[in-house]
Parts: structure tokens; sequence; C-alpha cells
């Protein structure tokens, strides 16, 4: 059983503080993959994933809401773009409630690993999904300017062997989010043991109830 989102006022405090450093972390790592060195990966869930593991989805979910709340006060702007938030807390939603109905204590590290991999193409259909409905209803704005894209070379590919505008955004991002997405899954991962240890070698401040 993970962490009630009505538990004591000292883990409220520490989830509130986790989720802002969540977003702050993946923000900081998308803009250092995505937009410094131009790879075709997102990377912007890892944190986002981690906490809702450690902590709960709905935790994970005010991640990503820091997330979009950190770009705007950095970019001070809000521009439509930021309803990709929306990505954002599905990927919370999925791993948090993923592991809570799939993943037990119990497992060995191979099923762990095989869990891992299911829910990283999960997430790819999620992601991919979501992410081609929202470009979709942005590019009927005028204002959205999608200055760089990870999936622009797929899409000036593939443009022509789909009818469906809908169809081709939702295409393109299903290679790009089944890299990102493993990595994003396993890392997130990682970084949820690491944390579930510190917590058991402080005190049990965090301990599963």
């Amino acid at each position: 059983m993970l962490f009630k989102f009505d538990s004591s006022n000292r883990k409220r405090f520490v989830f509130f503080a986790l989720s802002v450093l969540a977003g702050l972390l993946d923000y900081l790592i998308c803009d250092f993959v995505a937009w410094i060195n131009h790879l075709p990966l997102f990377c912007d869930t890892i944190f986002i994933m981690a906490l809702s593991f450690l902590a709960g989805p709905w935790w994970g979910v005010l991640a990503g809401f820091f997330y979009h709340l950190i770009d705007f006060i950095l970019n001070r702007m809000l521009e439509p773009g930021h309803l990709f938030m929306l990505c954002h807390f599905l990927a919370a939603l999925t791993a948090g409630y993923f592991k809570i109905r799939f993943i037990k204590k119990t497992d060995t590290g191979r099923a762990v690993f095989v869990k891992l991999i299911v829910l990283s193409v999960a997430l790819c259909l999620v992601m991919s999904i979501s992410g081609g409905i929202i470009s979709y209803v942005l590019s009927f704005v005028e204002a959205y300017n999608q200055a760089s894209s990870q999936t622009d070379s797929l899409t000036f590919l593939w443009e022509n062997s789909f009818r469906s505008k809908l169809l081709l955004l939702i295409a393109v991002r299903l290679p790009v989010n089944f890299a990102d997405r493993l990595i994003c899954t396993f890392a997130a991962w990682g970084v949820f043991r690491v944390g579930e240890r510190i917590s058991l070698s402080s005190g049990n401040v965090l301990h599963r109830n």
C-alpha cells in the first residue's frame, strides 16, 4: 500500500517539497536533453514518475503542475504549449497506478524488469495518443509556435503517408516515445529505489503505512 494523500502533516510537507524539486529537475533535464543538445527525446518525467512510485500518483501530478509553473515563471509567458501539462499528468497517473496494481514487494528482479517494460509500452501509447491529440488541437491555434520538436523529422518524412493529420501526429510520436519511455521508466524506478532506501535510513519519515 502506498502513502495515502491524507497522511501526516510532516509527510505532506516533505512530499510537497519533493513535488517542487521533481518538477524543477525534470524541467532542467528536458531543457538540457531536448533544447540544448537537440536530442530526439523528451526526458521530462523521470522525477515526476519517481515521485508517483514513491508517494502515489497524485503527488506526481502535482510535480507535473510545478514543472509547467516553473516554465511559466522562468519564461514569463503563458503559451498554448502548456496544454501538454496533461501529458505529464497522465504519465504520473499511469506510472503510479500501474505500480499500485501490478508491482508487488514480493516480485523478483526479473519480474520487475518485465513489468517495467510493459509499463514503458503502455506509457508510450498513452503519451503518443495524448500528445498527438494536443498537438492536433494546437495546430489550429495561430499563436502556437512549435519552435523545435522531437518529431519534426518524422513528420516531414511521413506527412504524405497519412491522410489524417491527427493519425500522423500520433504516429510520429511512437518511435520517439518508445525510446523516451524506456529511459524515463527505468531511470524513475532507479530514483524511486534510491529514495526508498534514503527514507528507510533517515528514520522512516517516508516509510509505507
